[in-house]
């Protein structure tokens, strides 16, 4: 019954959060606003950051123009829970400057890591994820020049559990 509560709680914060619109600015050019970036190979921040059941809450997304667009695929490991995000290219991809990939684990922890250039399709980092709970990844490029940054992944993965899992 507490789980149900709790879940149904959840579930309404999400959509209020969801419905709330983006919070976000964009300027006459159509570039989204400039987020702090990383400096350096792919490396975790040097210790882990606490975070709140919000962090676990995924924010609003932007595209770039087609002529800037990259890919990525983000997946988890069904048995060790592990969160691999892999860099596959694009239009775009020689306007990247850095990407910076975020994990906001259920644990509790957030952890950083950060492509510099060059990029080569199919580099990826990893991260430890939790084998039972959802984790959430969030993928911010900032691109050369007057381009911009863009947030364009930001999503709970495993999108759903298993009922074993939920238990």
């Amino acid at each position: 019954m507490k789980k149900s509560v709790i879940f149904s709680l959840l579930l309404v914060f999400a959509a209020v959060i969801c419905f709330a619109g983006c919070t976000g600015t964009t300027n006459n050019g159509g570039s989204a606003t400039a987020a702090p970036t990383q400096a350096g190979g792919a490396q975790a921040t040097p210790f882990a950051e606490p975070t709140t059941s919000s962090d676990l809450i995924p924010g609003p997304t932007q595209a770039p123009e087609k002529k800037y667009e990259v890919d990525f695929d983000v997946t988890k490991d069904d048995v060790y829970g592990n969160i691999d995000v892999t860099f596959r290219g694009g239009a775009g991809q020689n306007f990247v400057n850095t990407i910076t990939v975020d994990a906001y684990l259920a644990d509790g922890t957030h952890e950083t890591k950060t492509f510099t250039a060059p990029f080569n399709v199919g580099d990826s980092v990893s991260f430890n994820g939790n084998k039972f709970d959802q984790d959430r990844v969030k993928v911010t490029v900032l691109y050369h020049g007057n381009i911009g940054t863009y947030v364009v992944c930001d999503r709970v993965i495993p999108e759903k559990l298993s009922q074993r899992a939920r238990d």
